[in-house]
């Protein structure tokens, strides 16, 4: 036999050989495809994606008066109030204040500090500033330039007042304000959050101008180790109640950044009514009820951040926050529906909103819908940037300002309206 012949027959065996393992090797494939498809699939991190845009119209107005006002040049927390005649009181947390330096940057120097200040839109235009009077000799670094000081027994030494939301019943405005104190430092931050500071303002109707009239602690726990709950992060006024959300923001159990929530019947702030606080299961309807006690108070759900928005969008009501779940950036925003104010439980499905592309260092918090602005399920949405580094704050200038964009949420049950940006009423 030559031996051409033999390699014949290798060839020829090695060729039935690969041929069986081929069998063999697909019939593997196709049962495991089998398996996969009997096996319940991960669910979706998302039940849905928003569609999204910048809106310059609101970016380019905040930047115009941020450079050229002599007064605001800078905010975090925005927080949106319609008043009574059409205009809306911008509020904001963390403020810069003074003219800009040349180059178009801020000096620590002639830049006043406050903790809260406000900023008035009408027809169209913003200004003018609410804050600390600058005094004959403008701002500087060393004044506490804020707006509204924390009230006794909490002195503006070392407690500071920093945006919460806000409502209007019976004629009063009424601001939720976090109060922050500055001789704690968990993990090393500036302050901790301590309790909640509920201060009232008088409107008056021909200026728009809000007055301040005197606030009142809720809920202090000041201590080191306390895991106080921070009233007024949301409000909600909706059929016959004002709905208050809040939040423990050191919760070190089992869900981090727990969501609570109370309310008080229509009137009832302005009336000094008692809060019922919710102590059942979370759903709509849930089990359980409400409770006078605060303590007594359950969490509806985890994840959400220390500022956040509930909103009537449709049918439904939609809670936007900043990811805390751990299931992605806690720089995204994300949305949570339900159709009752208790409804947000932990199996409410994930929305997502927006995935900020940041430079390394930057930060984006406190995503809030803008319902005055917003049209259907197109909605306005305001939310921060900021950096870890303080100068670089007062380098760029831009970045430490309000931030928007046009956000259409999906399966939300109402239809799309016009671009917010382009159709808000300039009233």
């Amino acid at each position: 036999m030559s031996t051409r012949g033999r390699g014949g027959r290798s060839r020829r065996r090695r060729g039935l050989a690969g041929r069986a393992l081929s069998i063999i090797v697909a019939g593997l494939i196709v049962g495991a495809a089998v398996l996969l498809a009997a096996w319940p699939a991960p669910p979706p991190l998302y039940a849905g994606t928003a569609t999204v845009r910048p809106d310059t119209t609101w970016d380019n107005r905040f930047q115009a008066y941020g450079d050229s006002s002599g007064a605001w040049n800078g905010g975090d927390g925005a927080q949106a109030l319609a008043l009574p005649d059409g205009a809306t009181m911008w509020f904001f947390a963390d403020s810069y204040l003074g003219a800009l330096s040349p180059g178009e940057t801020r000096s620590p120097f002639t830049t006043g500090i406050a903790h809260n200040s406000a900023v008035l839109y009408r027809n169209g235009v913003l200004g003018p500033t609410y804050a600390g009077s600058p005094g004959p000799f403008g701002y500087n670094g060393t004044g506490d330039y804020s707006w509204v000081g924390p009230p006794p027994p909490y002195p503006a030494a070392r407690y500071e007042l920093i945006n919460g939301d806000q409502v209007i019943d019976d004629g009063i405005a009424y601001k939720f304000f976090q109060l922050a104190d500055r001789g704690l430092h968990p993990g090393g931050f500036g302050y901790k959050l301590v309790g909640t500071v509920i201060e009232s303002f008088t409107i008056d109707p021909a200026t728009d101008t809000l007055y301040p009239a005197g606030g009142h602690p809720v809920g202090v726990a000041d201590s080191a180790g306390s895991d106080p709950l921070i009233w007024g992060a949301a409000t909600l006024a909706y059929h016959g109640y004002i709905y208050i959300y809040g939040v423990k923001p050191y919760h070190s159990g089992s869900g981090q950044y727990p969501l609570y929530l109370a309310r008080v019947p229509a009137g009832g702030l302005a009336a000094g009514d008692a809060w019922q606080y919710f102590d059942g299961t979370p759903g709509c309807p849930g089990t359980g009820g409400w409770t006078a006690d605060p303590a007594a108070a359950v969490p509806l759900r985890s994840g959400v951040s220390a500022g956040f928005s509930v909103t009537a969008v449709g049918g439904r009501l939609v809670l936007v926050t900043n990811d805390m779940s751990g299931a992605g950036s806690q720089n995204d925003a994300v949305a949570y529906y339900a159709g009752c104010p208790a409804g947000f439980s932990p199996g409410s499905p994930r929305y997502l909103v927006y995935q900020p592309q940041l430079p390394p260092g930057y930060l984006a918090y406190e995503y809030r819908v803008v319902p005055q602005f917003s049209h259907g399920a197109s909605v306005l949405v305001s939310y921060s940037v900021s950096t870890t580094s303080l100068a670089g704050n007062f380098q760029i200038v831009s970045r430490y300002r309000p931030h928007f964009l046009d956000v259409r949420l999906p399966a939300t049950g109402a239809r799309p309206g016009p671009s917010p940006g382009r159709s808000q009423g300039d009233s």
